[in-house]
């Protein structure tokens, strides 16, 4: 038998070290459903990992009782290897080093299924223009180990030889058991049939470079698919980047990524799970539904089944669908996203729960969309040509039976279950529809949001069917004011919504200062508007303000908001007087009439004296 001494090849365990986000994994007993952890001993000895990792899926030590197998039109048997021309066959457990080249071959593993076998691929080229390029057909669990500074490449053909009805094997690597991936080698795979790599049970990727070029699905694993680090360029034709489809267990049919980094263009799903997705230390990048595309199918960026969670990790998705989904909960702790959307940013079925992070939705449908939203932190954009955020159970009646109703008042239509909850953070909207949508109630307890809403009558900056409850934070909302609303009269904190009798351009700089002349709030919106909302924790009633127009101001803006911030040279418009918790009156501070509010320019304050609107709109 063929021996050889190979030097070791040993993985790290420092790769959350080098992942490209240092923030926090702590998993909170909110975070949804995540992979359970085994406590068997054979369990590597990783914390705050989403998936499970046993220490020998970490091995890549190989010595000198490993078999050497040498590829080639003539492979020559060694033990526990043989050989039919171009099918090498495994059939024995143990540790089997394989270099050379198939022409139109076949690697196969089938030994007993209580034995495991460790494949190191040293420079492997195999080709097999009627199968997988390796097939593993019965054992425990096969690991594969890259060996260093090696590239590996697995190509199969167009047109499988299968018997009778049968529809697999479909992967170019493919296993009906375990696989594991690892080392920290190259491997190009390119599945001309359907999948790239594929397991029927759990598959595992350590380490090690990727780049598979698929007809199909790139990577899938059927009970799982489980990723500690690594580098994947992943190309799909028709399918998923990585696909996870067990639907029959509740335990299985989910994705684990610990790190990596990733690029993904995919004829589907970037990455989809059937039941849960759980993120962390990763660097993501996914396009999808590039070509021409179906209403039949689904071009999401990252979609689950049940929950995602995103615990950290940079993340740049352009997506023909939704670019986060999930059909129950979604839960963002923290990390970087740049989501281009040709659906919605990010849609939960359930609740959506946002805690940290940085997220810019740069165009989208809808930017955010769940039956319950709530922010507790992080710095949020969005941009949207329908609702920036819309707290709805995403039934289509929801928008169509109150379209064009000014604030639509549905105290009889309000959901009580459906809710946009803001308690942190910052948020700023740019929207064609509504800005801040609840189908239900709005509740906001803290942070800074900024809206500008639609330039058109049909929709409003802010839109409730229930109520919005305000008792901290700062608001600021500008628009049309065809369907203007304040805040409910339950706020605790006080608001004040001025309608102006004519439209202000965009560009146009708004202030709002008490009588000492120190600033309440300064915004910019960007676009044209005669009607907005201010809501700041310095606002006291029975005390006058003094509203101030201008062009420029002190100091910068962020997303047309200015902190504490003056204009130069500018106009004062009028004196102020809050009346009430919410007031609303013209630019010149006279009593807006109710009904008058839904006029718009020239059809709002005309001077003579009303009730004051408090959020309702007129009966």
């Amino acid at each position: 038998m063929k021996k050889r001494v190979v030097a070791s090849l040993v993985i790290a365990l420092f790769i959350s070290a080098c992942s490209p986000s240092s923030a926090s994994t702590e998993n909170s007993a909110d975070t949804q459903t995540q992979t359970s952890k085994s406590t068997s001993e054979d369990t590597a000895d990783i914390s705050d990992t989403f998936g499970t990792y046993e220490k020998e899926d970490l091995n890549t030590e190989y010595d000198s009782d490993s078999s050497t197998v040498e590829l080639s039109d003539n492979t020559e048997e060694v033990e526990g290897v043989s050989v039919d021309g171009q099918i090498v066959t495994i059939n024995q457990g143990g540790t089997y080093v394989l270099s050379g080249e198939l022409t139109d071959g076949q690697v196969v593993v089938n030994v007993n299924e209580d034995a495991k076998v460790h494949l190191v691929l040293n420079d492997v080229t195999i080709t097999n223009q009627q199968g997988p390029a390796i097939l593993v057909e019965q054992a425990e669990k096969v690991v594969t180990t890259l060996a260093s500074d090696t590239t590996n490449t697995l190509t199969d053909g167009d047109d499988y030889q299968l018997d009778g009805d049968e529809t697999e094997p479909d992967a170019t690597f493919y296993s009906k058991e375990d696989l594991v991936l690892n080392g920290d080698g190259e491997l190009k795979v390119s599945g001309n049939y359907n999948n790239g790599i594929r397991s029927k049970d759990d598959l595992i990727l350590v380490s090690g470079e990727y780049t598979v070029n698929a007809k199909n699905n790139a990577l899938k694993g059927k009970d799982s698919v489980e990723i500690l680090d690594g580098s994947y360029t992943l190309t799909t034709e028709e399918g998923d980047g990585i696909q996870s489809n067990n639907s029959d267990e509740e335990d299985k049919g989910h994705i684990a990524i610990d790190g990596g980094t990733f690029k993904i263009t995919s004829g589907r799903d970037g990455v989809q799970a059937e039941t849960d997705v759980s993120i962390q230390k990763a660097e993501i990048t996914i396009k999808t539904g590039e070509d021409e595309i179906s209403d039949e199918e689904s071009y999401k960026g990252i979609k689950a089944g049940n929950s995602l969670l995103i615990q950290n990790g940079a993340f740049k998705l352009t997506t023909a669908d939704d670019s986060l989904h999930s059909d129950g909960d979604i839960a963002i702790k923290d990390g970087e996203f740049t989501l281009d959307s040709g659906d919605d940013g990010i849609h939960a079925d359930n609740d959506l729960t946002i805690d940290g992070g940085t997220i810019n939705v740069t165009d989208s449908n809808e930017g955010l969309e769940a039956s319950v939203i709530t922010i507790n932190d992080g710095d949020i954009t969005v941009v949207a040509s329908d609702d920036g955020l819309n707290a709805s159970d995403g039934s289509s009646s929801d928008t169509e039976e109150t379209a064009g109703q000014a604030g639509s008042p549905g105290e009889e239509q309000a959901d009580d279950s459906l809710l946009l909850a803001i308690n942190g953070g910052t948020l700023h909207v740019d929207a064609q529809g509504d800005g801040l949508d609840s189908n239900g109630n709005i509740e906001m307890t803290g942070g800074t949001v900024t809206v500008d809403g639609p330039t058109e009558d049909n929709n409003g900056a802010l839109d409730y069917e229930g109520d919005f409850e305000l008792s901290g934070g700062t608001l600021i909302a500008a628009w049309s004011s065809g369907m203007a609303m304040n805040v409910s009269d339950s706020s605790s904190q006080a608001s004040l919504g001025v309608y102006f009798s004519e439209t202000q351009s965009a560009g146009t700089i708004v202030s709002l200062q008490d009588s000492d002349g120190n600033v309440i709030a300064t915004y910019k919106p960007s676009k044209d508007f005669d009607h907005i909302v201010i809501s700041s924790s310095e606002l006291e009633v029975d005390e006058s303000y003094t509203l101030v127009s201008g062009t420029d101001a002190n100091g910068t803006e962020q997303n047309g908001y200015y902190q504490d911030e003056e204009i130069v040279d500018g106009t004062e418009l009028g004196t102020l007087a809050l009346s009430d918790t919410v007031t609303n009156l013209s630019e010149t501070g006279e009593t807006v009439s109710a009904d008058s509010m839904m006029g718009g320019p020239g059809g709002a304050p005309n001077g003579e004296a009303g009730e004051d609107f408090d959020g309702e709109p007129p009966q």
